[in-house]
């Protein structure tokens, strides 16, 4: 009988530890430096939300918003941890096969507005300006409302396209800016022209 009880309390004791540290990595698999590691444009990606008075470091009220919490759906934890893992296998086969430098991500934006960031995560937060019952509710949340669930659903970022990332569209254009800024590019650019 003390076995039995020593291994219940064993099996409860390693699953704690397991939920606990499965916990731990969740989280910090979540934030800029993991997510970083694979995102090679994500430095200055990152700055835009760091500077973002909303979403971002710089909000006066001290609420920050990490990576996964707005781009991963925040339905319930299979389809969270679904989408984390297909999220990080794919970013890793490009970053160890292809150039992702190479990638038109101010082009990209629009694709990546529909399909990775999820209104779940902005309910997670904003479930307030959706309640029916509130008077105070926005004339276009009720809108909003009236199309969940149709073919006209409506999605958050569809009104709200810029926010989590202050500047985005420029710091972007700029990254990819070949243009030259100084006198000296200008000759750098005209000699190799002729070469």
């Amino acid at each position: 009988m003390k076995n039995k009880i020593a291994f219940i309390g064993l099996i409860v004791v390693i699953t704690l530890v397991l939920v606990f540290l499965g916990n731990k990595v969740i989280h910090v698999t979540g934030k800029y430096p993991f997510c970083g590691s694979c995102h090679s444009w994500d430095g200055p990606i990152a700055i835009t939300n760091v500077n973002d008075d909303i979403h971002g470091a710089k909000n006066p009220k001290g609420v920050v918003v990490n990576c996964a919490d707005c781009h991963l759906p925040h339905d319930n934890l299979a389809k969270y941890l679904f989408n984390k893992a297909k999220n990080g296998v794919a970013e890793g086969f490009t970053t160890l096969t292809k150039d992702p430098s190479k990638k038109d991500w101010l082009v990209n934006r629009e694709h990546a507005r529909k399909n990775y960031t999820f209104d779940s995560s902005c309910l997670k937060c904003h479930e307030n300006a959706f309640n029916k019952e509130d008077e105070n509710i926005l004339p276009i949340h009720k809108t909003y409302l009236g199309f969940k669930g149709s073919t006209d659903e409506m999605k958050c970022t569809d009104c709200h396209k810029h926010i989590g990332h202050k500047d985005l569209a420029k710091t972007l254009y700029d990254l990819k800016d070949t243009t030259p800024h100084s006198w000296e590019e200008w000759e750098l650019k005209r000699a190799n022209s002729f070469k």
